[in-house]
């Protein structure tokens, strides 16, 4: 039975030491419990060590779950970064809870995303402040976009969490906040001290003098308006760190307890063939490596990747002390004469010295051993000649260019001639790895775009040039069925658009086997663009491990859904996740990327959660952390991106609470999964 109690709110805002802030409720107000409704668990007002609380208690394998109802006067919270909930764990155990914050929309609005989540971890006896982001949806809030924004071209986030993305809430009308204490083996109690909205969403300093604002990049790629710990300040601390962290790697060495290839050194031995490939052991989907032990895949994309290259043309002004393209050493990071400038080999020159590249491409594969991972994922380039001490099992991705279906369509036409023979050649460019043991197998093309719609797809082709070889397969297909584009039914439509599928797997699965026949076709990175059925059906079909791209999070129960709710992803066949990640705010970053964290403490705590997640699902063999290095401050000089999503930030300084994070998990890898039920 739902209880309804009364608070009331405040629309007190403050300029505190703690900056710009509004209080949502006046826990200690004596009316104050309206608005609040109990769906489970007990929920009251009290008076503890001083002061007034919300206390939260559920039972042992229950939960607790109230909403907190904004009134329509304070629904509004544009000019705020975060919603900022004090919580104490007064108990001897974790505390987790969740929470959603909902806007106004309805599955009958454009644009819908029914909530937004966010998870909290509260250790026994720890008061913390979590700061729940505002991800604002940039369709819905379109009215509420700041006025600066055009001072910032080509950036998915600007100054103060103005993420220009798909997703998120109407941040000028909140309607509910929900909180969750999710069950646990253990009567559970938390406190919720204060509610607030916080952090100015938009920098104050621009807003009275731009020219006082600019530049805001320093040469080591970081904000200028804000510190935080680790920030460089010049380059003799780029040395002092680099002295540091060896230290660190080697109080850290490689893991005990993977072999060299990063299998399971104490787990069961299966067959050894001196390479990876997959099987299912006890219910369970597996990689087993070379020497026949357990392999389950933790890893990161872009190991050795300065990801830091910046764009010039419309940007210079964000940039501070930039050298001249005369300048001797520095000159050369310049490309096209001024348009970009390789920011990335500049910091790395400065902390690594001359013979920066290759030292830099040790230190990488020192700290993914170090850390705890044991693959290194696409687009690595430590992956490449690595020294023989200290290799590391890749994945290599590989590139079919050929002539596009549609403009709207990432896909290359696998009815053209020489597609085979593209895959096949892009197999043999990748030379001495076709037979190398520490090859786990090739990724072909990346986050295809298969359409939303297959009629779509299909009616797009039939309107290509009559050249296009997949125009001519689709006019065979009519052809035979007897019937036209106009008569077509969406069940002979959508057969086409299967055969389209099956065709680019089983011709890139026979050319990469052809090639290199120890080696694992691992599918093509399935992303949010390409989630059809169909499209996870025909991987299913021809792939030794289907890739998916998935920023969620968890993959627990991993399924994807079609438009009736009806599960689609159903084959018992091993998948990789490609991609994941998560980022915050709270480093200089103006872009989360897709998965999003309240701090970097935060980051850590959601990257053990997934990888927990991703263990107790039977058929997932790995997970790559999205990327090593973080996305450049004014944006990558190819797209827009700038994320928080490194392991280490565009100094090349790692995120010690991350990285901490990754090794306690890969503590627990193998055994939890071998002797999970």
């Amino acid at each position: 039975m739902f209880r309804i109690f009364h608070i009331v709110f405040f629309l007190t805002i403050s300029f505190s030491s703690s900056g710009f802030e509004k209080r949502l409720i006046d826990i200690s107000n004596s009316n104050s419990f309206n608005n609040i409704v109990v769906h489970s668990g007990e929920v009251e007002k009290v008076f503890d060590d001083g002061e007034h609380k919300i206390k939260i208690s559920a039972l042992k394998n229950h939960a607790a779950r109230f909403s907190l109802f904004l009134p329509n006067e304070h629904k509004n919270l544009k000019d705020f970064v975060n919603i900022s909930i004090g919580f104490e764990n007064p108990s001897t155990h974790q505390s987790f809870c969740r929470l959603l914050i909902k806007d106004h929309r309805t599955e009958n609005d454009s644009w819908y995303r029914p909530n937004l989540s966010h998870n909290a971890w509260i250790n026994p006896n720890e008061t913390r402040v979590f700061d729940a982001l505002l991800v604002r949806h940039k369709y819905v809030n379109k009215e509420n976009l700041p006025s600066y924004i055009d001072y910032f071209p080509k950036m998915h986030g600007l100054p103060h969490a103005q993420m220009l993305v798909w997703f998120g809430v109407d941040v000028s009308n909140i309607q509910e906040i929900v909180f969750e204490l999710q069950p646990k083996q253990v009567d559970q109690t938390l406190f919720i001290n204060s509610i607030y909205a916080t952090r100015r969403a938009s920098p104050q300093l621009l807003e009275k003098n731009p020219k006082e604002f600019f530049p805001f990049i320093d040469r080591y790629g970081q904000y200028m308006h804000q510190e935080w710990p680790g920030k460089i300040s010049d380059d003799n601390d780029l040395i002092r760190m680099r002295i540091a962290e060896e230290s660190d790697l080697k109080r850290h060495p490689k893991p005990p307890y993977f072999n060299k290839f990063g299998g399971w050194v104490s787990g069961p031995t299966y067959l050894a063939t001196g390479h990876f490939r997959v099987e299912k052991i006890n219910n369970k989907w597996w990689f087993v490596d070379p020497n026949g032990k357990l392999f389950w895949s933790f890893g990161s994309t872009g190991i050795g990747y300065q990801e830091s290259r910046i764009a010039l043309t419309e940007k210079r002004h964000f940039y501070k002390d930039m050298p001249s393209l005369a300048d001797p050493i520095f000159g050369k990071f310049y490309r096209r004469g001024g348009e970009s400038y390789k920011m990335g080999d500049d910091i790395l020159y400065k902390k690594y010295g001359e013979d920066y590249l290759d030292k830099y491409k040790i230190r990488s594969l020192e700290r993914a051993h170090s850390w705890g991972l044991n693959t290194c994922g696409g687009w690595s380039r430590a992956a490449n000649n690595q020294p023989k001490d200290i290799r590391m099992p890749f994945t290599k991705e590989l590139w079919v260019n050929g002539r596009k279906l549609a403009p709207i369509y990432k896909l290359v036409d696998p009815f053209e001639e020489d597609f085979s023979l593209w895959v096949e050649n892009a197999v043999k460019a990748t030379g001495d790895m076709i037979d190398d043991p520490y090859c786990i197998g090739y990724f072909c093309n990346n986050e295809i775009h298969w359409g939303k719609n297959p009629i779509d797809v299909v009616k797009a082709i039939h309107n290509c040039d009559l050249s296009v070889a997949s125009k001519k397969e689709l006019d065979k297909f009519l052809l035979q069925k007897n019937i036209n584009i106009s008569n077509a039914s969406e069940e002979d439509l959508t057969l086409f658009y299967v055969h389209l599928l099956e065709t680019y797997y089983k011709k890139c699965r026979d050319a990469i086997k052809k090639i290199a026949p120890n080696k694992l076709y691992l599918g093509s990175r399935l992303h949010d663009g390409a989630l059809r059925k169909e499209a996870f059906s025909a991987a299913a079909k021809y792939c030794d491990v289907v890739s998916v791209n998935v920023y969620e999070k968890d993959v627990k129960e991993f399924n994807v859904r079609d438009e009736r709710d009806k599960p689609f992803f159903t084959e018992d066949v091993p998948f990789l996740v490609g991609e994941f990640d998560f980022g915050a705010l709270d480093r200089g970053k103006f872009f989360t990327g897709i998965g999003f964290a309240a701090d970097q403490r935060n980051r850590g705590e959601c990257l053990k959660y997934f990888i927990q997640s991703a263990l107790e699902n039977t058929r997932c063999v790995g997970a790559h952390w999205f990327h090593y290095m973080d996305s450049p401050t004014g944006s990558r000089h190819f797209d827009n991106e700038n994320a928080n999503c490194g392991l280490v930030a565009t100094s090349d300084t790692p995120y010690v609470e991350l990285i901490s994070a990754f090794r306690e998990t890969s503590r627990f890898i193998y055994p939890y999964r071998f002797n999970k039920e």
